[in-house]
């Protein structure tokens, strides 16, 4: 299973930090509210979106 988030989701989860860490994202940079990422099952799990 593949689960989506946006940026601004992630924001609004308060796991925007650990997002930014597992794709290896530069904290500096400025990145669209709807920008998309993709996490695997395993990566949802770590970051609490599933448990």
């Amino acid at each position: 299973m593949k689960i989506m988030i946006t940026q601004q989701e992630a924001m609004q989860r308060k796991i925007w930090s650990k997002i930014i860490d597992m794709f290896g994202l530069d904290p500096a940079k400025e990145y669209w509210e709807t920008e998309q990422f993709i996490l695997t099952e395993e990566q949802a799990r770590e970051v609490g979106l599933i448990h």
